[in-house]
């Protein structure tokens, strides 16, 4: 073949760059065997701002790589660590491969966010030595990466930035996250795919942008559901801690005005609540214990009668050497 006809030849038709379907099948073709042919398990993060698609997206991973996941979708989207052990004990009673749990709303379920997710880390260290053996894909959903503890962090091995600017689809940058042990920081990169024609390694692609559409109306409509359930419940559970913080507040005030009161009784009965000095044989200061006595107090409470009890008493004077080292 001449120089000239090899200019003239149509590259872009005999090494035509492959189409977005094409790679988002190799994408999802890789996470597939990953978890039914390499046996390994995945942990990935979703986060992003509010309402950008996060849980949506993380139903679409868990709904295109677990067949099973549609039928049991309830059961797999949990929000709190009693439900993440029961999707658990799901996957291993069924002898479910591959299957996928949604931790959604990761921190706002039945603890606060720091030790939401050292339990979570617990829970989740312990049920992948049980059920490890069928290469889960676990999804953590949530709002910020600071949310989630060190230990947490260093279990997820993709972090997935999610953002959205229509209604149509969101937008992921996708994270493949290592450790080393020689450093204390993590290493990410996006996900490579290498070319071969022939046996030989051709072109390299960077996958650096996901568009991901909806689930399929059905599985929306479904997790919605689903997920308002949840939100019902943590409103009607953090009014319950507001009445019950409210309720708290008032117990103390009643506690503190209850406190003055008996030292006001102690102060007027004083020769009621004095102990005497052995040396002296005169009262020289109160008793804690006919304090505790008299009025049902906890020890703690006794001594901080005794302690205003005294203020008021010797405020006109100080006590005496003898006082301080007086014994009853």
């Amino acid at each position: 073949m001449s120089l000239s006809k090899f200019f003239e030849m149509d590259f872009e038709k005999t090494y035509p760059v492959p189409s977005p379907q094409r790679m988002a099948e190799a994408f999802f073709s890789r996470l597939w065997r990953k978890l039914n042919i390499d046996n390994f398990s995945l942990l990935i993060t979703f986060y992003g701002q509010h309402r950008v698609g996060k849980s949506n997206a993380a139903v679409s991973f868990c709904y295109i790589l677990d067949p099973t996941f549609e039928e049991n979708m309830e059961k797999r989207i949990v929000y709190t660590s009693k439900d993440l052990i029961l999707a658990f004990k799901e996957l291993r009673a069924k002898g479910i491969k591959g299957g996928g749990i949604i931790i959604d709303e990761a921190g706002s379920g039945d603890l606060s966010n720091t030790r939401w997710f050292e339990e979570l880390a617990k829970t989740v260290s312990a049920e992948l030595q049980a059920v490890g053996y069928l290469n889960p894909l676990i999804c953590f959903v949530t709002q910020s990466f600071s949310f989630i503890n060190t230990t947490a962090r260093k279990l997820s091995q993709g972090v997935f930035e999610v953002s959205r600017t229509n209604n149509i689809f969101s937008k992921i940058k996708p994270f493949w996250v290592e450790n080393s042990p020689w450093s204390v920081n993590s290493f990410h990169r996006y996900p490579l795919f290498c070319e071969s024609r022939g046996g030989v390694a051709s072109n390299v692609y960077k996958i650096n942008k996901i568009k991901i559409g909806l689930p399929p109306q059905g599985i929306l409509d479904r997790y919605v559901a689903h997920s308002q359930m949840f939100k019902d419940n943590l409103l009607d559970h953090s009014e319950e801690m507001i009445r019950m913080d409210e309720f708290n507040k008032d117990k103390k005030r009643v506690l503190v005005t209850g406190i003055e009161a008996i030292v006001h009784e102690v102060v007027v009965n004083k020769d009621d609540y004095m102990s005497f000095s052995k040396k002296k044989g005169i009262a020289t200061y109160l008793n804690e214990n006919i304090i505790r006595h008299k009025h049902g107090l906890t020890m703690k409470d006794a001594k901080l009668v005794k302690a205003l009890g005294e203020r008021e008493l010797f405020k006109d004077r100080k006590p005496s050497v003898d006082d301080l080292n007086a014994e009853p």
